[in-house]
């Protein structure tokens, strides 16, 4: 018996590359041709206004679109077959030279065992029919069981080596069946019109469901939530457009019986906000500016600079409005005061929340827009812009901190756009979900308008969750990761992770305090981890754990400088800064009661909170995120 599967062949991951340029070259081509004629276009309805031809001047507006759109389906494309080419392929490779490696060892074994049988048996035959057979027989048995012995484990070897070979052909037919759904999959405009103008049936024509490919197939479809994702950037790039042109009553009425639309224009392609931006005319912005600054301020992937602008005038206007709660009021109120602070950070973002109009923004230090390093930290329940006095706190120190350990330009960003909810979500995972689609945006923003920065995570609580999903759905798009008493994660996104660091591709660090995970003083950490997302990161193979306890750390500055050793305080409880309630160090018992706790035991109150600026954990961190500047290609 030898082994006779034939091992799969696989394609070089060069191969899927070179496609994914080629591709990247076409939608380039293809767009800027698109572009191009539009522009012409234009050029020509600037010289020639015939009467009763109004409507040709929209004329290339739907193929422009659908240029765009095929456009992005190339980029898709791409990213696919890279995805396949830097994940797949690479581990199907390795397995089948492991495996062609051990066919020859393992044939020549079982060949050999085989022959053994045969001489043992014929020894065995001999020993029997010889003349001293009493005493030849016992050995010649032995030797005989022993060969048979030997033979059933090498042909035992050959079956386990041509299973492993069938689960390899397995795993290669699942990687190509899944790439070739993948890219039937994508597509450009939805419509195509004949020379008459009428419209033209395609295979794929609405909201991911498809008709067959040829008569009697099987249908084609994409993601819901794709091709959503991307019906509402476009609808949103549209209205943008409109309201810069519209008249103005138009405007504001619109805007005033669609308050949650400001929160929908975090979710237009940054790609695609980069382009709307840039074909904004000085009239159309200066409208804008004047009826709907978020429709600028809250795009993903323009400049900060400009971001900043458009938010603060959307800071006037909500503040100068009649209607906003007395309490929402203070927290924007709280927010202003730190904008108009020297060296004060950008607004990157501003709107209201559509359940209760509760704000929420994201606010940058530093300059986001050419920074080598870009760290964004978010915080977990119970939380949103009542706390950015102490999360703003946290961030510009760690901002100042790291900066001052490294020659790398760096920023560090606020993300409190996600509503975590209260205690009684903690154990569901639908709120993370959303946070992370949102922070997915935001980053992907700052990528497209910094394309080398190495983008990092600072996230507590219920915000690690929130996190890991975000990088789990987006692998490569984050280096490093820092969790601070996490509220867990579930188990498919934690082996997306491992899958990541096993590749290299992210660094994720965790609190641990000796013997369990967290600070000894937090057990509401763990109540986070008893229901949809129960892993608890700190227990994931490859995440460098970090203490909490309190103790030293050691910094080397840089150039040649002496180490630098200072001490951290412990984590005394859950909470994030030192004054956040209800997570002060009581016992369970009195949560309740934490506010008269604190009242009438100061010298237990204020707890020392994970990213306070005085905890080991917040210090040592400092000390990781300036290192993974100055050491970007490691991690890390």
């Amino acid at each position: 018996m030898s082994v006779s599967e034939e091992l799969p062949t696989v394609l070089p991951p060069s191969a899927l590359e070179a496609l994914a340029g080629r591709l990247d070259l076409a939608a380039e081509k293809i767009e800027s041709a698109m572009t191009d004629a539009a522009d012409r276009w234009e050029r020509l309805h600037e010289v020639f206004d015939v009467r009763g031809a109004e409507g040709a001047y929209d004329l290339l507006d739907r193929p422009v679109r659908a240029s765009q759109d095929f456009a992005g389906a190339l980029h898709d494309a791409r990213d696919r077959l890279v995805s396949v080419a830097s994940e797949s392929l690479p581990d199907l490779r390795r397995r089948r030279e492991d495996l062609a490696a051990r066919i020859d060892a393992v044939n020549i074994r079982a060949t050999a065992a085989a022959l053994d049988v045969a001489a043992a048996e014929a020894r065995f035959v001999r020993a029997r029919d010889g003349e001293d057979a009493e005493a030849a027989m016992p050995r010649a048995s032995r030797d005989r069981l022993s060969a048979w012995a030997d033979q059933h484990a090498a042909e035992t070897a050959v079956g386990e080596l041509e299973g492993e070979i069938a689960r390899l052909r397995r795993d290669v037919e699942q990687v190509e069946e899944g790439l070739a759904s993948s890219l039937r999959g994508i597509s450009g405009g939805d419509t195509v019109s004949d020379a008459g103008g009428g419209s033209v049936d395609i295979a794929q024509n609405y909201w991911g469901a498809s008709q067959s490919l040829y008569p009697g197939g099987a249908g084609v479809a994409i993601g819901l939530e794709e091709r959503l994702t991307r019906s509402l950037s476009d609808a949103s790039a549209r209205r943008i457009s409109w309201m810069g042109r519209a008249d103005r009553d138009d405007v504001r009425a619109w805007v005033d019986g669609h308050p949650g639309f400001a929160a929908a224009v975090g979710m237009v392609d940054p790609e695609k906000a980069q382009r709307l931006w840039a074909q904004t005319e000085p009239a159309s912005a200066a409208q804008l500016f004047a009826l709907a600054p978020f429709a600028i301020g809250n795009l993903n992937g323009i400049s900060a600079k400009v971001k900043n602008r458009y938010n603060r005038e959307t800071l006037d206007q909500l503040l100068a409005s009649d209607d906003l709660r007395d309490d929402y009021r203070a927290h924007l109120e709280r927010l202003e005061e730190e904008l108009d602070k020297p060296d004060a950070p950008k607004l990157l973002s501003l709107f209201q929340e559509t359940a209760d109009g509760s704000p929420r923004a994201s606010i940058g230090w530093g300059d986001i827009d050419h920074a080598d390093q870009i760290t964004t930290l978010s915080h977990g329940i119970t939380e949103d812009l009542a706390a950015f006095p102490d999360w703003a706190h946290s961030a510009q120190t760690m901002q100042t901190e790291v900066a001052r350990r490294t020659s790398a330009t760096t920023a560090t960003v606020l993300f409190m756009e996600w509503d975590s909810g209260d205690i009684p979500e903690v154990e569901h995972i639908e709120r993370p979900d959303n946070g992370a689609v949102r922070l997915s945006h935001l980053l992907h923003g700052f990528r497209a308008q910094n394309p080398g920065t190495q983008l990092n995570l600072g996230l507590h609580s219920l915000g690690t969750t929130m996190g890991a999903q975000m990088m789990a759905d987006n692998p490569k798009l984050v280096s490093n990761a820092w969790f601070y008493g996490s509220a867990g994660i579930n188990g498919q996104t934690a082996h997306a992770l491992e899958r990541q660091m096993d590749a290299a591709d992210l660094v994720i660090h965790a609190t641990y305090a000796q013997p369990e995970p967290t600070s000894p003083d937090d057990w509401v950490a763990p109540i986070g981890r008893m229901g949809e997302h129960p892993v608890d990161p700190a227990d994931i193979d490859g995440v460098r754990n970090f203490s909490s306890e309190g103790g030293i750390i050691h910094d080397k500055p840089r150039g040649n400088g002496p180490v630098v050793t200072e001490r951290g305080l412990a984590t005394d409880g859950h909470n994030a800064q030192r004054s956040s309630l209800p997570y002060y160090r009581v016992n369970p018992g009195q949560l309740l009661l934490s506010p008269v706790w604190a009242a009438l035991h100061p010298w237990e109150a204020p707890a020392v909170g994970y990213l306070d600026p005085d905890s080991q954990s917040f210090k040592q961190s400092v000390v990781d995120i300036a290192h993974a500047a100055e050491n970007p290609r490691s991690g890390k």
